[in-house]
């Protein structure tokens, strides 16, 4: 569409709304018109001075139903009677007054975690099990351990040092026994290393 076109769309539909506003202010303006009686074709009084008469039945009267209906009801479902709805009323209100409160006491705090000293030792203790007893030898009545972390093999004494901070405490026929310091407590952990089971025979 062109804007040529809007432009016209656009001018008739402002002559239109003009044309019905004009429309509209033209046929509600006030008429003096006296009003005449039907029969005698003499005009009536003024509408200030005219009165109601007293038994006239006022037809704007709000009707009242004996039973009062739900017209959002679903189809087919029965109505109960005002009685009936008063009586479940009070009985709902009697029931929520004589229910509990619900309980308002919190829910207990969840139990603490591990504290940092308790982790660094367990992350210690996982750092010397990680090595293996492959097996020992006694030479000129010293033991020695064979023992390996899955990158190298180390021959050591008891009472030597592993990759500088793992110490050898004790060598035995089915176990070697490690220690390390932990260094963000100061504490010494100690692992017991069992024997690895000979799987080649």
């Amino acid at each position: 569409m062109t804007n040529q076109r809007k432009w016209l769309m656009l001018g008739g539909l402002l002559l239109a709304w003009g044309m019905v506003t004009i429309f509209q202010m033209w046929d509600s303006a006030p008429t003096d018109l006296i009003p005449y009686s039907d029969t005698s074709g003499s005009p009536l009084p003024p509408l200030k001075d005219l009165e109601l008469d007293p038994e006239f039945t006022n037809p704007r009267q709000t009707a009242k139903f004996s039973i009062s209906r739900n017209i959002f009801a679903p189809l087919g479902t029965t109505r109960m009677s005002s009685q009936d709805e008063m009586d479940q009323a009070a009985k709902a209100r009697s029931t929520s007054k004589a229910s509990p409160p619900p309980s308002t006491t919190p829910p207990p705090p969840p139990p603490p975690g591990p504290s940092f000293a308790d982790l660094s030792s367990q992350r210690a203790r996982e750092q010397l099990n990680q090595f293996r007893f492959l097996g020992y030898l006694t030479k000129g009545g010293e033991s020695q351990a064979f023992l390996t972390n899955g990158q190298a093999i180390y021959i050591v004494k008891q009472g030597e040092m592993l990759e500088g901070r793992v110490q050898v405490n004790k060598i035995e026929p089915e176990t070697v026994v490690l220690s390390t310091q932990v260094l963000e407590t100061g504490s010494h952990v100690q692992a017991t290393i069992p024997l690895t089971p000979d799987t080649s025979g």
